[in-house]
């Protein structure tokens, strides 16, 4: 008996017939057995920014470099590579977690800021709040059952941020420390000018993978300008002197990394040059201990106009032509990070968000919202982690309903550049292969970089 199958392409029907389907299949095969071949008689390597490529591998591999927030870090975990094989992106879980201790802040920057309608919302845009539990954890046990929740619920790196300075919650070393006695990666993210050198080597001692201080200007002029600090005096020597404590701590701990992260804007644009010579001399006099500096533009996280084109080329450049030189005589890596400028050139190579799901973000109360670049904003929370599970989250009918409207607007709710969004473009071509028949491509780049080594910042 001969069977014979139809398929319906915009109303002509043509038929397929089991021997032309397995001569389509026999001729996947063959490509796959190229490839195979192709690979090991080159000994080619996975790209690991291009989801189906191989290449020649260079003399200083990718996979040995930093790598935190690689969009591909997702290959070395099993639970996503399997949804994302089979193309269920909603089904995922989340393997990383930015922990907002608090939302205040001893800082009110001009960025804009991307938690200053969240603070604006709870009435703290003028003052802290350090006794509202909405805005600010109000104690280590409190912190502790949230953390117990998130691990539970497979989350294995910890990214320890504010929407405001996490050193301004006062169990922050004692909760990076839990973090680290349950078998979490752990990071932190602080603009370091209320850290106290106690408070700054309890958290050296917690173990964290990697500290970044935000520093953003090399002059106190310029400092305050951007940041506007309650305590403005003092204020950049006080951010200088975290980033040395960080760095002596990474010279004894090599597990530690320490990085400084510069934010560019209009304000801070002629300033760029002065970041780097703070940051070297603290290299210099220390000798050794910052592991890099990124340099990346602004992006306004609540509306739609951002940095212009032309204003991006040029001080691209001139990170390249200046900043860099001045980093890399102190021997600090400088990543200047040209996806995001692309990101706020260019309109989304993408309509659908499928990498949101690989981050959870926590505010203080425990609310769990749409996205880590959602900032802790009230109008996208999607549960509730001190009544429901992370999974009964994830897979609840509120978040549901948050990604219909965002995929309904192909996106455009949302800022560019987010944090997803090198790994969505990356979803994207892996479903662009899946369409034109060349799934096996990304079976294979998923295989041959699970040969490769793990990097150490392969939670976040």
């Amino acid at each position: 008996m001969i069977y014979q199958y139809i398929i319906y392409i915009d109303k002509i029907y043509i038929l397929y017939s089991p021997l032309i389907l397995y001569k389509e299949e026999e001729n996947k095969m063959n490509k796959k057995q190229s490839l195979i071949q192709k690979i090991k008689k080159e000994e080619l390597i996975p790209n690991p920014y291009e989801p189906g490529e191989f290449v020649k591998p260079k003399n200083d591999p990718s996979y040995s470099k930093f790598k935190h927030l690689s969009p591909n870090n997702w290959v070395f975990h099993k639970q996503i590579v399997e949804k994302v094989l089979e193309g269920e992106y909603m089904s995922i879980l989340p393997y990383s977690a930015e922990f907002v201790t608090t939302v205040n802040c001893s800082n009110r920057c001009i960025f804009p800021c991307s938690f200053i309608e969240q603070r604006e919302i709870e009435g703290i845009q003028k003052e802290n709040q350090l006794y509202n539990p909405k805005v600010h954890m109000q104690s280590l046990n409190f912190a502790k059952d949230l953390m117990d929740k998130t691990l539970d619920g497979g989350v294995k790196g910890i990214i320890f941020t504010g929407g405001g300075e996490p050193f301004l919650f006062d169990g922050l070393e004692e909760i990076m420390q839990y973090t680290t006695s349950k078998g979490a990666d752990s990071v932190l993210y602080t603009n370091g000018n209320v850290a106290e050198e106690r408070r700054v080597k309890k958290v050296i001692e917690s173990e964290p993978l990697m500290v970044r201080v935000s520093l953003n200007a090399g002059t106190e002029d310029i400092y305050n300008k951007i940041h506007r600090p309650f305590e403005p005096d003092g204020s950049l020597q006080r951010a200088l002197n975290t980033i040395e404590i960080l760095a002596q701590g990474s010279k004894q701990n090599p597990n530690m990394s320490t990085g400084v992260g510069v934010v560019i804007n209009k304000i801070n644009r002629y300033n760029l040059k002065e970041s780097a010579k703070r940051i070297a001399e603290i290299s210099d006099k220390v000798g050794g201990g910052i592991t890099y500096a990124a340099y990346r533009p602004a992006y306004n996280h609540c509306g739609k106009k951002q940095l212009s084109p032309e204003f991006l080329d040029e001080v691209h450049e001139e990170v390249e032509l200046k900043v860099r030189p001045i980093l890399e005589n102190a021997g600090v890596s400088l990543s200047n990070i040209t996806c995001r400028y692309e990101a706020l050139k260019q309109e989304r190579p993408y309509d659908v968000c499928r990498a949101s799901g690989l981050y959870l973000e926590l505010s203080p109360y425990g609310l769990a919202h749409t996205c880590s670049d959602r900032n802790c904003h009230a109008a996208h929370v999607i549960g509730d982690l001190k009544e429901n599970s992370l999974e009964e989250i994830w897979t609840g009918e509120k978040r549901a309903g948050r990604f219909e409207y965002i995929n309904n607007s192909k996106c455009d709710v949302c800022a560019p550049g987010c944090k997803p969004h090198e790994t969505n473009i990356q979803f994207e071509k892996i479903e662009k292969l899946r369409e034109n028949g060349e799934f096996y491509k990304v079976e294979l780049w998923i295989k041959e970089q699970l040969k490769m080594p793990v990097p150490k910042m392969v939670n976040f």
